[in-house]
């Protein structure tokens, strides 16, 4: 809580953000400023209830905003931690967006798999 002038570490940025320093702090549609993903883990240890479409957007991770490759799969490990409070909407972007990846990739077989996983069977 204390003023931008008075700031003694840097923000956990993104990997791929990281030599940009302290001052580069891009913020996402929401208006949210973008953490690494490791802070984001560290808040939801502290805060069960902690939004999850933070943590698991994958700008946190990587620079491609269509990389859902380790949101898919560490949603998948909350999710058998018991940690359910994403929107219905946010999990089926996670396995649309992770299914679409994958068929662009050839690896149709993969994507129906990760469809499998989405909870709303309409």
């Amino acid at each position: 809580n204390t003023p931008e002038c008075e700031k003694y570490a840097c923000c956990p940025l993104p990997p791929y953000l990281e030599d940009a320093g302290c001052v580069i702090e891009e913020d996402d549609n929401a208006g949210r400023p973008l953490r690494d993903v490791c802070f984001h883990l560290l808040k939801l240890y502290s805060d069960r209830h902690y939004n999850l479409d933070q943590l698991l957007d994958p700008r946190s991770v990587t620079s491609d905003p269509l990389d859902y490759r380790l949101s898919w799969h560490l949603w998948e490990v909350l999710r058998a931690l018991n940690y359910t409070h994403l929107y219905k909407q946010s999990q089926g972007v996670l396995n649309a967006s992770y299914a679409a990846q994958l068929e662009s990739e050839g690896l149709w077989e993969w994507a129906v798999f990760i469809l499998l996983h989405e909870p709303d069977t309409q």
